[in-house]
């Protein structure tokens, strides 16, 4: 069998929300609050902001994508606000 060229490596952690998938190998991302201001304040996150390694953009809104990815990259998502 062989392998497809635009495959993912083997174990590679994808992140799939409402608004597409992607890897999250060196992934960039910005936490905005309602404003697009950028913030540290995670219970007033209401957008975060990616940029995937191959340069495609994403925009997560949806709270429980959110939580998901603040999870997938180490953060805390339990002060996210609903």
């Amino acid at each position: 069998m062989r392998a497809l060229p635009d495959a993912p490596p083997t174990g590679a952690a994808l992140f799939h929300g409402r608004s597409g998938g992607f890897p999250l190998l060196l992934c960039t991302y910005v936490l905005l609050d309602a404003d697009s201001n950028a913030t540290d304040d995670l219970p007033g996150v209401a957008v975060v902001s990616v940029t995937a390694l191959n340069g495609e953009r994403f925009r997560l809104r949806d709270p429980g994508d959110i939580r998901r990815f603040l999870t997938a990259v180490g953060r805390s998502p339990n002060v996210v606000a609903s």
